[in-house]
Order: C-alpha cells, then sequence, then structure tokens
C-alpha cells in the first residue's frame, strides 16, 4: 500500500450502471472505440466504481479513455469530453487482481485505511495497465482525510 496521485488530461468518457461482473465488457468496448473513431488512445483505459448503495450486484461505472487531444462530441450521445482528471492523494494497491476481485481488493484497503485512521472515498478507480499481453492492475482510492 502506497499514497499517491492520479492525473489524466484529455478524456473521454463513458457512464453506465451494470453489474460488477460485467466490467470487462466495456472495458474492451471503450478499447474498440478508438479504432472506429479515427482517435488516437495516448493511455491506459480505466473506470471508477461507486460504491454509495446497498446493491452489491450492481455499481455505477464511470469509463475513462485518455486521448492525445480535446475533441468536440456532436454526433456521439454516449461519451462526454472531460478536460482532467486529478485526484491529489490515493491509497494504492498494485495489482489489485491477485484478490478474489476488485471487491475483496477494495475492502483490503478500507480496512488497512481504519487500522491506519486514513477517510477514504466511496469511489475507487481500477487503472489497467497492458504489460507484455497480460495486465497490471493499480486500484485507486481517493483519500478524503489522512491522520499526520
Amino acid at each position: 500500500m502506497e499514497v499517491r496521485s492520479l492525473i489524466f488530461d484529455n478524456l473521454l468518457i463513458y457512464e453506465t450502471r451494470q453489474r460488477k461482473q460485467n466490467w470487462l465488457e466495456t472495458y474492451f468496448w471503450m478499447e474498440d472505440f478508438t479504432l472506429t473513431h479515427g482517435i488516437y488512445k495516448n493511455g491506459p483505459v480505466f473506470f471508477s466504481v461507486s460504491e454509495e448503495s446497498s446493491d452489491d450486484a450492481s455499481a455505477h461505472f464511470t469509463y475513462y479513455l485518455p486521448i492525445n487531444e480535446p475533441v468536440q462530441l456532436t454526433d456521439e450521445t454516449h461519451f462526454r469530453f472531460q478536460r482532467k482528471l486529478h485526484i491529489k492523494k490515493a491509497l494504492v494497491l498494485r495489482q489489485a487482481d491477485e484478490e478474489l476481485d476488485f471487491q475483496t481488493a477494495y475492502k483490503k484497503l478500507k480496512d488497512y485505511a481504519v487500522n491506519h485512521q486514513i477517510l477514504l472515498e466511496n469511489t475507487y478507480y481500477c487503472v489497467l495497465l497492458e504489460v507484455y499481453d497480460d495486465y497490471l492492475i493499480d486500484l485507486y482510492v481517493p483519500i478524503k482525510k489522512m491522520e499526520e
């Protein structure tokens, strides 16, 4: 566990409510979007999951696709453009897929935070980094407050 920031510029954003186990389908759809629309991707597709409801089966997902420059989305109603995402401090677990699922990794981070008097947000971010035809997964949970 460590504390890091998360910063990306020029993002295409897609939001949906879906079953948690279906996260990979939308991830691959986002990956394909750049190929079919002539947009240059310049970073990993990543997503956030909002844990604000008591429904364990589904959640609010926001997918982020970093691109090389701002775009106007006149014909595309499913996406919106955001200039910047900046999370100043987040608790990070590298290779979160070593856990049974993201929920287990998120619980591990929350338990760590409680033991170290760190107050976390209710949303976590999964950044998937492709390395030699495999994926590393970094789980980021923004920090609300941290004891010095």
